[in-house]
């Protein structure tokens, strides 16, 4: 009934999968407490990506990919998704010293495990600090190995490390290739950072912007561009992209007239699930059920789905309390 369009596979593991995945390489992570000790330690951004990338480490091969996509799908059907998109890094693969395109195939292969009912697809992901160049790799790969449940492209990590624009044409090139486009922004850099992206990128959705809240131009253009925003309130909390929830700007989006979507991001890291992201809206955000109701329904329209696929989802989610 949910859709979810902003995941991030290494994020999305069940803590039991991260545990196996430790026990085999003899890793701190195996035993039964250290990651959530882990986790509880997060108190910024620099904290979060340092634990992402321990747990990066944790994979040995294209079994252990085909394994944790499988077990990510399991758990993304039971927290209700219909449709769930994740982003996954080719480039990790590479960096881990891993066959990128053996890896990629065995997390698709393991996404078609997904329980009847919830399909799962893949989001090319480009690490942004890693350059365009890196991204071109990306779609190299795309293009010598496509891969039918490969849906999108999009650029996550740090907003400082390279200006948008420098990946204007890497942006041209995935749409040329048939892919939609999302790209993280507006989450740790300001306001400027989504107005670029939207200038330099032309992307189909993009990922946090909650900085946007800060402009009332800026406001305007994404209402009347009908841009969504896959909004993570609990990833912003933990990271410090907001002080607190009771700071989190949810509510002037919402006002603003923008099209928010919900998404848990890295539901792992976060200790939360899509499911509890719309819990906090009920409870701590204070969103009434209308306006519930429309970040569940944008999270379909801004979905990288077929048109059949988005109606069914849209019919279903009618018939639901959200």
């Amino acid at each position: 009934m949910l859709a979810d369009c902003h995941l991030h596979l290494e994020g999305c593991l069940p803590e039991e999968t991260v545990r196996e995945l430790a026990r085999r390489i003899g890793h701190r992570f195996a035993a039964a407490d250290a990651f959530a000790e882990a986790r509880a330690a997060v108190t910024d951004s620099a904290g979060f990506l340092a634990l992402y990338a321990e747990v990066c480490r944790l994979f040995r091969g294209p079994d252990d990919y085909a394994e944790a996509a499988a077990a990510v799908a399991a758990r993304l059907a039971g927290d209700g998704l219909s449709h769930a998109e994740v982003y996954v890094s080719p480039e990790i693969f590479t960096r881990l010293g891993l066959p990128a395109a053996e890896c990629l195939a065995a997390v698709a292969a393991g996404f078609e495990r997904a329980p009847e009912g919830t399909r799962c697809r893949i989001l090319l992901d480009s690490v942004r600090q890693w350059g365009p160049e890196s991204a071109h790799r990306v779609l190299d790969l795309y293009e010598s190995r496509p891969l039918p449940s490969i849906v999108g492209f999009g650029l996550g990590g740090d907003e400082a490390s390279y200006p948008a624009a420098a990946f204007a044409d890497v942006y041209l090139r995935a749409r040329a290739l048939g892919l939609r486009t999302s790209v993280h922004a507006g989450e740790w850099a300001g306001a400027s950072s989504v107005a670029e992206a939207l200038d330099a990128l032309r992307p189909d959705r993009i990922d946090h912007g909650i900085a946007a809240a800060s402009d009332a131009r800026l406001l305007r253009r994404l209402a009347e561009e009908g841009t969504v925003l896959c909004v993570a309130p609990s990833s912003n909390r933990v990271t410090r992209a907001v002080p607190s929830l009771a700071a989190h700007p949810l509510s002037r989006l919402l006002a603003a007239g923008v099209r928010v979507a919900i998404a848990a991001d890295d539901p792992l890291f976060f200790d939360t699930t899509t499911r509890r992201e719309y819990g906090l809206l009920r409870g701590e955000l204070g969103v009434s059920p209308a306006d519930r109701r429309r970040c569940a329904e944008n999270s379909w329209r801004g979905a990288f789905c077929s048109p059949e696929e988005r109606r069914a989802g849209l019919a279903a989610l009618a018939a639901a309390d959200v």
